[in-house]
């Protein structure tokens, strides 16, 4: 009977032995998927990195020719703005001269 747990106590012995071996082992194997991973993930964040780098210079391009056909199309229409306002004016003085000329006119047929 004094052999039954002698045993036991080897037999479990034995499987913790196995038990360490075994986490061990598979400690290492998630320690190199881990690293693989981690490289894995260095170059995904590195190329998305880059594409996002280039999008955002290409996004730059785009507002600085967007905002220079902007500028464009605002000192177009300043000048238009300047001529109308010139054209209406110098019609103003011309409307005041035929009232003028109109009036002398007037007074002339009256004499």
């Amino acid at each position: 009977m004094l052999l039954y747990p002698v045993f036991l106590n080897i037999f479990l012995g034995v499987v913790i032995i196995l038990l360490l071996i075994f986490y061990r082992r598979r400690v290492k194997e998630l320690k190199k998927v881990h690293e693989e991973v981690g490289a894995v993930l260095e170059i995904r964040t590195k190329a998305r990195t880059r594409e996002l780098k280039e999008l955002a210079e290409g996004l730059e391009g785009k507002v600085e020719r967007r905002t220079k056909e902007i500028q464009e199309k605002m000192a177009d229409l300043e000048r238009f703005q300047r001529l109308a306002v010139g054209r209406e004016l110098k019609m103003i003085e011309l409307k005041e001269e035929i009232k003028k000329l109109k009036e002398e006119l007037g007074q002339r047929s009256k004499k």
